[in-house]
């Protein structure tokens, strides 16, 4: 009985331990703060208690198009494809206006990321005149102008990638936005690091493999002192 508990103990610890885990299946890790928008009151009664919140967790919100008015704030509107309650507006700009909102990741020279974002417009035709940019380490990587609300609620988030190589450090990431009628709605940015295919790792015995070879030599010794203690 006690031989029992000591090999199915063994056994656990190798199968934690032992474990080989390819870098491509590790956790990935968002290099993007508060990309979901989730992290501030919808509110800020610091602010203007009859205004969305302005002031984004993680972001700089350079939006000012008016005494204190923002065109980047929070709106309850949320993307269906994910499970939050928030995204952020971008809202009427001045003609020949652009507003911003920015983040600066930590990244690694020469290595690929992969850029995601939602986006929903809720412009139709004939009030329709958006433009959305997409900058990456100052240089532009995507343009999309006069986007239009799509009927069915499920389906108004569009989902964008963006791939880019860093060339520093550290890289600056923008949006710049301008709607002149309605506003459109970003949600879920993330960054995250595109791993390479021959970056795998040299493979390991499985971890059942270890365990059975450990447990064969516990069983072969305990046989072995078993028969002399019988002679």
């Amino acid at each position: 009985m006690k031989l029992g508990l000591v090999v199915v103990g063994m056994t656990s610890a190798i199968a934690m331990t032992g474990a080989y885990i390819p870098q491509a299946q590790a956790a990935k890790v968002n290099l993007v703060r508060n990309g979901n928008f989730e992290a501030d009151p919808l509110v800020n009664p610091d602010y203007d208690p009859t205004l969305p919140n302005p002031f984004i967790t993680g972001w700089n919100n350079n939006s000012l198009i008016g005494e204190d008015i923002y065109a980047n704030r929070l709106s309850n509107y949320a993307n269906p494809a994910t499970n939050g309650t928030r995204s952020l507006e971008l809202g009427y700009t001045p003609p020949g206006t652009l507003a911003y909102l920015s983040q600066t990741l930590a990244t690694k020279k020469n290595r690929e990321y992969q850029l995601s974002f939602y986006l929903a417009s809720v412009e139709e035709a004939p009030r329709l005149d958006n433009i959305f940019q997409v900058f990456v380490g100052g240089q532009k990587q995507l343009e999309l102008t006069n986007l239009t609300l799509n009927p069915d609620p499920l389906l108004n988030f569009q989902k964008y990638t963006v791939n880019f190589v860093a060339t520093s450090r550290v890289t600056d990431l923008t949006f710049a936005s301008r709607t002149g009628y309605d506003w459109l709605n970003l949600d879920d940015v993330s960054v995250y690091r595109v791993r390479d295919r021959d970056s795998q790792g040299e493979p390991v015995p499985e971890p059942t493999a270890i365990g059975g070879i450990v447990v064969a030599g516990l069983l072969g010794r305990w046989l072995k002192r078993k028969k002399a203690a019988s002679c």
